[in-house]
């Protein structure tokens, strides 16, 4: 038997393993040792720990952490159900993770045991798992997530530190808001006597603007005879533009966003230069350039002959296979029919309809046209093209991983609520450019078109169209994760505004 067939009758042998633990990851006794010898000499295996696997593909670069990243809650529920059975729950700062749908892969992971607790375990990357043994305080009010265990959602508020409304300002918002019914939160706070978290959670929520949840905490309590003096965690930090009623985490988790950041953009970003030259001549100017940096940010190898030949109507699938073929030029003959949707979409916004409206109501031609040329040539079917991405979608080497795709009708939602209710064009710009990626609502063509929206809402707004050059990627990049993970975007914002 040739070494491509032992590898490939290996593989076969792990799939079982992989279907019954619903992820690719396996245990060493769930497979032969011949068979884990050979895959992890030809790099089909990667140790996560000792006796634990991730199945990969070796073309996967080493380094690269992007199948950690989309993993590793599968493997913490392998690993603590093989530890612990049901004996375990997650602390109340990561059910919150999962609870709402927290899109950055935390660095560690603490879990609460009844037994045999007591010790860290590093895991790839960078990330970790503590464990600790607190068997008089385990979590009584417990649900599942995504097969892990962790604290119900109002018992979860009321066990979180003080310290994290500080540290995780748009998480602890988010989580206030998604209690819908406040007799859910009473009862815990009752039940359990929690009267330090319930003051901190009164004055949390007058903080945000929910009187209505502050008003039924503090009469019911008041009723039962608990007094309580207000102590707010998010002291120091300035009132929210909020709203008492989200739909979901996602849609909330949007919103709060949209507000936080606001500021730090109008604040970060200086007198944008006018237009003085007709918009739609600027922009025509520019294209050449724009097409070049933005296929080439994405990876794909042009040039500035190949853009100026499909923008003169020179490239010819009908007539040369290399054009019918070439994946580059695809994209090139893609970006050119979306760009052309683009300035179909400002004029519109300059003979005055709204801005998110405008973009609400054509941003699914511009993912159209940006991937027609693929479907003329038969590599993709328009049908695969409607509606949002139909599965996950993975950032290579970011902690962030995008919303479910459950989650995208009320993500995009709240998207389009943001545009339509903003005036600043810049904060339209900056944060509609950020949100829309940060959502990442299409298998493809995200960053293209998340660079076409931002230049949409600057020209709209009579300021320049904006190319961010592939020398800066990695800057760029850089900024984006900035405010993933530290809802900072001010290096993002500052990073714009010198391209002007």
């Amino acid at each position: 038997m040739s070494n491509a067939q032992e590898i490939s009758q290996a593989l076969k042998r792990v799939q079982r393993a992989i279907t019954q633990n619903q992820a690719p990851i396996v245990q060493s006794q769930q497979i032969e040792r011949e068979d884990r010898v050979l895959l992890l000499k030809t790099r089909w295996l990667d140790e996560i720990i000792k006796g634990w696997y991730l199945v990969v593909r070796p073309d996967v670069q080493p380094g690269d952490s992007t199948i950690w990243y989309a993993n590793i809650w599968d493997f913490l529920r392998l690993y603590l159900e093989h530890l612990y059975e049901k004996d375990y729950c997650l602390s109340a700062e990561n059910s919150l993770d999962l609870l709402l749908g927290e899109s950055i892969t935390p660095n560690q992971v603490v879990v609460i045991v009844k037994r045999g607790g007591g010790f860290a375990q590093s895991l790839p990357f960078n990330t970790a798992v503590s464990i600790y043994q607190d068997a008089d305080h385990f979590p009584s009010e417990i649900t599942q997530i995504r097969g892990l265990r962790v604290m119900t959602l109002p018992f979860a508020v009321c066990k979180i530190t003080p310290s994290y409304f500080q540290k995780q300002p748009v998480e602890a918002q988010v989580a206030l808001q998604a209690i819908q019914d406040p007799q859910d939160l009473i009862e815990i706070i009752s039940k359990y006597q929690f009267r330090r978290p319930a003051a901190r959670l009164l004055a949390a929520y007058k903080h945000l603007g929910m009187e209505m949840m502050a008003h039924a905490i503090e009469t019911v309590l008041h009723d039962s005879g608990i007094r309580l003096k207000e102590n707010n965690p998010f002291h120091g930090m300035p009132n929210p533009i909020t709203s008492p009623r989200v739909r979901s985490p996602y849609y909330g988790r949007v919103i709060t966003l949209w507000n936080m950041l606001r500021d730090q953009v109008i604040s970060n970003f200086p007198k944008p230069v006018r237009v003085e030259k007709g918009l739609e001549q600027t922009v025509n100017e520019l294209y050449v350039q724009d097409a070049y940096n933005s296929l080439s940010i994405e990876g794909y190898v042009v040039d500035e002959m190949l853009i100026e030949r499909v923008q003169r109507g020179s490239w010819d699938p009908d007539t040369f296979v290399n054009d019918k073929n070439q994946r580059n030029a695809l994209a090139a003959r893609g970006y050119f029919e979306a760009h052309h949707e683009v300035k179909k979409t400002i004029n519109t916004i300059l003979e005055g309809k709204n801005p998110g409206e405008a973009i609400a109501d054509d941003l699914y031609k511009w993912h159209l046209a940006l991937f027609n040329p693929n479907v003329q040539a038969g590599i993709i079917e328009k049908k695969d093209l409607l509606g949002y991405r139909k599965g996950p979608v993975y950032i290579r080497n970011s902690r962030h991983v995008p919303p479910p795709r459950e989650a995208l009708l009320d993500a995009m939602d709240a998207f389009f609520s943001c545009l339509s209710q903003e005036s600043n064009a810049v904060v339209r710009a900056i944060l509609g450019h950020y949100i829309f990626v940060y959502i990442h609502p299409y298998l493809d063509g995200n960053g293209r078109l998340g660079r076409l929206l931002m230049n949409t809402m600057f020209v709209s707004g009579g300021y320049p169209w904006i190319i961010i050059h592939v020398k800066e990627r990695k800057e760029y990049m850089q900024a984006l994760e900035a405010v993933d993970l530290k809802h900072n975007i001010v290096p993002l914002t500052k990073f714009i505004a010198k391209s002007q």
